[in-house]
């Protein structure tokens, strides 16, 4: 979902226009671009590590996992609210799919354990360490 938002982000800003230019022209967009992107490469990683950290077996897998989890899920749901955002008003419309991306990018920190649960897995790996991090990263 978060691709997806930001890829029909890039389209959007691209061919609409205000003021006489495309939105895309405009810094603070860009800015919020490069913001969606950097949130969506840093996901992306976090969950390729704790997949592998899983199929490993590492014994940090599961802090991992409830990181990534936690982290991507806020992170679609930032990414799908931003591109919400970069469409206006026609964000709510029917014509595009943003503001079903933002419904189900939301459901997502809810469904199988919430992101507050996941807080609790990680807070506790911590607090078991008694704040060591070199055992935990």
């Amino acid at each position: 979902m978060a691709r997806a938002a930001l890829d029909q982000s890039l389209g959007y800003v691209g061919e609409r226009r205000q003021f006489g230019k495309p939105l895309a022209g405009f810094q603070a967009l860009q800015f919020k671009l490069a913001d969606m992107l950097t949130q969506l490469t840093v996901s992306r990683q976090m969950v390729l590590t704790a997949a592998d950290w899983l199929d490993r077996g590492h014994p940090q897998a599961s802090l991992y996992y409830a990181m990534a989890r936690h982290f991507a899920t806020d992170q679609c749901f930032e990414i799908c609210n931003g591109a919400l955002q970069l469409h206006g008003g026609d964000g709510y419309l029917n014509d595009y799919p943003v503001e079903r991306w933002v419904r189900d990018s939301r459901v997502r920190q809810i469904l199988e354990g919430t992101n507050e649960i996941m807080r609790v897995i990680i807070a506790r790996h911590l607090l078991e360490k008694d704040g060591t991090l070199e055992q935990l990263l």
